[in-house]
């Protein structure tokens, strides 16, 4: 999903959750009755049966083949009414939701959420092939909306009061720069240490001839 740019009017946190959503099926190829199910089960598996106040109908429990595409279809209506904002989004659903995605989806989505908070450092990408890249690809558009900011506020040579209205975006985007790098570096950290162990146990490398 694309971040909020300078200026722009934030998007509700309802809408960051439904354009994840609607991102990583297409990306998927996912139906919106297989979304469904994944937040069916997500829901379900978080939130005791007692405690339930979202009509998820529990599909893994269902036996009957004829009911259960009749609860799917149900349930894939409410989900579609919620994402309209026909009903009103229910706070106990969003962390089912998120659960239902998959990375980068899932991690993205954690992180815009968390950065409506200021929780700029709270967030680390998984230590995979996909959350290295995506460390590395958040830090480089860090940079360009850093520079972009920068631009804005050196125009006239010096950072001073007659920036006070820039001044918020930069700091903010300075702030998720620093969380970027640092997750980047403890990606790097934890690469650099797991080879030296590797290194210590195989002991060391002996040549030919040596004695």
């Amino acid at each position: 999903m694309e971040r909020q740019t300078q200026g722009a009017q934030a998007p509700t946190r309802q809408a960051v959750l439904v354009a994840y959503a609607e991102q990583y099926r297409l990306r998927r190829g996912l139906s919106h009755e297989r979304w469904a199910e994944r937040v069916d089960a997500a829901y379900c598996a978080r939130v005791p049966e007692r405690l339930r106040h979202v009509p998820a109908p529990n599909l893994e429990a269902v036996a009957g083949a004829e009911e259960w595409r009749k609860l799917l279809r149900a349930w894939d209506q409410t989900l579609r009414r919620y994402a309209a904002d026909d009903l009103r989004f229910p706070v106990e659903l969003e962390e089912a939701w998120v659960a239902a995605l998959e990375d980068p989806w899932r991690s993205d989505c954690i992180r815009e959420l968390a950065e409506r908070y200021g929780l700029y450092g709270a967030f680390r990408r998984p230590a995979t092939v996909a959350g290295d890249t995506a460390s590395w690809a958040s830090v480089l558009e860090d940079f360009g909306l850093v520079t972009r900011d920068m631009a804005a506020v050196l125009a006239d040579g010096r950072i001073d009061q007659d920036d006070a209205s820039r001044l918020p975006a930069l700091l903010r985007d300075v702030q998720r720069m620093q969380a970027d790098l640092e997750s980047l570096r403890q990606h790097v950290q934890a690469a650099a240490e797991a080879v030296a162990d590797e290194t210590v146990v195989a002991g060391p490398v002996t040549w030919r001839g040596e004695r």
